[in-house]
């Protein structure tokens, strides 16, 4: 027929797209493995090239400056880290605390490559304007889309407004900071251990309405929520 006469420019096209895209991943992979292994000062077009095995005009096709790779790679460094966090917030064990799963999960975030090279960019983004614009937009987002499904799973969260964004913001710029103190090597697996177990305790007292340190004594832990046992075969 006369309308499938085209269809072989459109199948090249197709074939070239993809081609395209994958050689633009294997760009951003390899920036992303720059900057973890060399940091931001070294991550040159050539020094990324090197890394893609392509030519420096294939770099420059897809990124002409290191500006436009260094924001190009800014999205693709969070939408790792969403796919990952929304892979493995959606795998809790049986009879797992769902708090402290998710803190678990959290953590594990900031021991990968990506949380490295996010480091790096955002030591660079202190005395650059326009880096630290795309930097900042695309956090953002990963913060907002990191915490819907919380508040779609336990609505009760929801309703608490304030202290669930208070608590949010406590686990997550807290589980930050340990990062820098473990990849330097101040703080050993012992001590993560007892500062997430600390960081639930705080969590739940915040979620659930009552105050910090007003007892001044231990007291049992409840967890916020679990996941559902399975069911004996």
């Amino acid at each position: 027929m006369e309308e499938d006469k085209p269809r072989p420019r459109r199948e090249a096209r197709t074939w070239q797209s993809r081609k395209s895209a994958n050689t633009r991943y294997r760009l951003l992979e390899a920036a992303l493995d720059v900057l973890v292994e060399r940091g931001y000062a070294n991550a040159s077009i050539s020094r990324i090239a090197e890394v893609a095995k392509v030519s420096r005009g294939a770099v420059q096709f897809h990124f002409p400056t290191k500006q436009s790779a260094m924001e190009a790679v800014i999205g693709h460094i969070f939408q790792r880290r969403l796919d990952t966090y929304r892979a493995e917030m959606a795998k809790v064990p049986p009879q797992t605390d769902i708090l402290e799963h998710a803190l678990r999960v959290y953590w594990r975030q900031v021991t990968r490559a990506e949380f490295i090279a996010q480091q790096e960019l955002e030591l660079a983004a202190r005395t650059d304007r326009q880096l630290a614009g795309a930097l900042h937009a695309a956090y953002r987002e990963f913060v907002r889309q990191s915490r819907l499904p919380f508040l779609g799973n336990f609505p009760q969260w929801r309703e608490a407004g304030r202290r669930y964004e208070i608590a949010a913001n406590l686990a997550q710029y807290l589980i930050e900071g340990m990062a820098s103190g473990y990849i330097e090597g101040y703080l050993d697996d012992a001590a993560i251990g007892d500062l997430l177990a600390v960081l639930q305790d705080m969590i739940e007292q915040l979620l659930e309405g009552r105050q910090l340190g007003t007892s001044g004594r231990p007291r049992k832990r409840r967890s916020s929520a679990r996941s559902p046992s399975r069911k004996e075969d």
